[in-house]
């Protein structure tokens, strides 16, 4: 089985006629100049089992808040590798307004390329590009280096005057050039008068220096003179732009006086434009997941109407102090978490999520049409969305005391959890997964339970969150067949193997956090030299001292019966077959009542072939083929793996 990620081609197309339609809805929209121009994807895959995705939302982030302020920036990451750098630039031309808009665009396009180690983007108002090494100070290169000319038009369709114009473009090329030259590598010039006037811009980044600049546009410049007759040329360099057309396409006044007004008409009319685009992508998306369903006879809950969650993107961006590094709670694969304050004084978690795969699409409105209409003591509450401005965000109820793994696992913590702190948690998020598998009328299984997607309240009361790779079975229904995802060490075997999910999966991924509490040890599917911990606490089991398990750390501070049962339970739910797993409406009884009398674990926790696959094939091959064909698998909890098949089991 391999796996890699999956971007349809429907919505690539779909994406696509999003930002080109935003383009032209408004006057206001299209002045900002975010058609694209060039758009070029590195062809090495960086490594995804390492901070790289991290590290790619870290650069664009800080990107975003200096090209606010100053129209370009430059900036970098690395430590830890893999290192990326990036850079942006808006045209000197550009309102502010506008250069934001212009480069919200080319963001909201670059992950495409991902996990390419570079990419560069060309719109007519701005340039953005990321890569793996120091690239700030280069100007030329064949590779990437390429010039568009269109085709004569009007009065240049006339054989006649071709000589005429290519004159005219020669000398507004070397004017243009000189003078950006000696005004700090930017310059706009006129030819008007004769066959047509002309119009050029050239524009040297920010890190270039002087002479790289003057090297840049001279070889640009010479390159565009053969665009002649054509009625646009762009050169588009590394280092350097430089553009002509008949038409004259960059600014020259000042903005209006009224400017702060001009730019909340502007961004007014932008955020209805992309949010009409969006819904409109969401809306063919729906389409086709309807048809997917149908082939693939899944159950998925019907859409939620997420009007009356919405929130406007501006109040978010200021809760959020402008998504600012000091209010970050997390950093996730798919984006970052931040705490806000809305104007009511209400405290919130923002999650900021980038649209660029078809799987953070799915991720985004699975998640709202989730868990917008249930709520229970042990689920993170979902309050709202917004899908009006270049990044979707998700607003959740603020849980102050992060996540379960920040305070399990981190070593020289001051707070170390008693054990009744534990068992209350485990208590917690065993009702929380009942309620999930049946207490909303149907059944949801949730995928990736685990320490990270555990949120402790002030009260340390467990919140079960991330409802991304969440799924709705149908009650009629023993099983879905879908392509998979989770977390490594934490999946069932049978979901892992086969593709098969049930609410018994959950049952599993719970089992390894029940163990995980207890022990104080993080499951790894990777150790090496040293055995896993479900392993030594089956060991330690069948030498009938299961409590030698128990955190070091608490130093024989737990009641020895409770935790035994603790860990048996945790047992149970991690046996090798889904059909011995407890129901989690078990397990609560099992954690309840103390008369309850816990069964005996009949299976250790580990993939036996004849159980999940028949005797076709060896268990350990086909475990390991699995990990080897692993794609987006991270050692970090900070970066939730994730995998997707390129087949789904029928």
């Amino acid at each position: 089985m391999q796996f890699q990620i999956r971007i349809p081609k429907f919505l690539i197309g779909i994406i696509s006629i999003h930002l080109a339609f935003s383009m032209f809805v408004s006057p206001s929209f299209s002045s900002s100049r975010t058609s694209e121009s060039f758009f070029k994807c590195g062809t090495k895959m960086l490594p995804t089992d390492s901070y790289f995705i991290s590290n790619f939302v870290k650069v664009m982030e800080f990107l975003s808040g200096e090209v606010k302020k100053q129209g370009h920036a430059d900036f970098y990451i690395n430590n830890p590798p893999p290192n990326i750098y990036g850079l942006a630039q808006c045209h000197e031309d550009l309102s502010s307004t506008d250069c934001e808009l212009c480069f919200a665009a080319a963001r909201t396009k670059v992950p495409r390329c991902l996990p390419s180690e570079s990419a560069r983007i060309f719109l007519d108002g701005c340039f953005l590009r990321y890569d793996d090494y120091d690239f700030f100070k280069e100007t030329i290169d064949p590779v990437y280096d390429t010039v568009n000319c269109s085709s004569p038009t009007g009065l240049l369709a006339d054989d006649s005057l071709h000589k005429q114009f290519e004159a005219k473009l020669g000398e507004l090329i070397t004017n243009v050039t000189r003078q950006a030259k000696s005004n700090e590598g930017f310059a706009v010039a006129e030819g008007k008068g004769g066959v047509v006037s002309v119009y050029a811009l050239a524009q040297c980044w920010a890190t270039v220096s002087d002479e790289g600049c003057g090297q840049c546009l001279d070889k640009a410049g010479q390159e565009l003179r053969n665009c002649s007759p054509g009625s646009d040329g762009r050169a588009m360099y590394t280092g350097c732009y430089m553009r002509y057309s008949v038409e004259r396409f960059f600014n020259t006044e000042p903005e209006p006086e009224d400017s702060e007004e001009y730019s909340k008409m502007t961004i007014a009319i932008t955020i209805g434009a992309i949010s009409f685009a969006i819904l409109s992508c969401f809306g063919c998306f729906m389409g086709y997941k309807r048809l997917s369903r149908k082939r693939e006879e899944q159950y998925f809950l019907p859409t939620a109407n997420v009007c009356g969650l919405n929130f406007k993107y501006e109040t978010l961006e200021k809760a959020t102090d402008c998504f600012e590094d000091s209010r970050k709670l997390g950093q996730g694969g798919a984006g970052s978490v931040f705490r806000g304050t809305l104007p009511d004084g209400r405290n919130v978690a923002v999650k900021r999520l980038f649209f660029n795969t078809r799987e953070w699409v799915d991720q985004f409105f699975n998640e709202v049409n989730l868990i917008s209409g249930i709520e229970h003591k042990n689920l993170v509450k979902l309050l709202g969305c917004s899908i009006e401005g270049p990044e979707s965000l998700l607003v959740y109820e603020y849980v102050p005391n992060r996540s379960l793994d920040q305070i399990l696992f981190v070593k020289n913590t001051i707070h170390i959890l008693s054990w009744q702190q534990r068992f209350t948690i485990i208590c917690g998020t065993a009702e929380g997964l009942a309620y999930l598998h049946g207490g909303t009328g149907t059944k949801i299984i949730h995928r990736d339970i685990k320490a990270s997607n555990i949120l402790l309240d002030e009260k340390l009361t467990p919140k079960i969150a991330d409802f991304g790779l969440a799924r709705c079975v149908s009650p009629d229904r023993s099983h879905v067949s879908t392509g998979i995802a989770g977390t490594l060490g934490y999946m069932a075997p049978e979901y892992l193997v086969r593709g098969q999910l049930t609410e018994k999966a959950d049952v599993y991924g719970f089992g390894v956090l029940v163990i995980e509490i207890a022990s104080g040890r993080k499951n790894s599917v990777f150790s090496e030299g040293s055995a896993s911990v479900l392993h030594t606490v089956w060991r330690h089991y069948k030498e009938q001292k299961i409590t030698h398990s128990v955190d070091a750390g608490l130093a024989g501070r737990f009641p020895e019966k409770e935790a035994s049962n603790v860990l048996q339970i945790g047992l149970l739910c991690t046996q090798a077959s889904w059909a011995l797993r407890p129901s989690m409406s078990q397990v609560v009884e099992m954690l309840n009542n103390k008369d309850y009398e816990i069964p005996s674990p009949k299976q250790p926790p580990f993939l036996n072939a004849s159980v999940i696959t028949g005797d076709e094939y060896s268990c350990k091959d086909s475990i390991v083929s699995s990990q080897k064909s692993l794609f987006f698998t991270s050692l970090n909890e900070s970066s939730p793996v994730r995998i997707r098949t390129t087949t789904e089991p029928s």
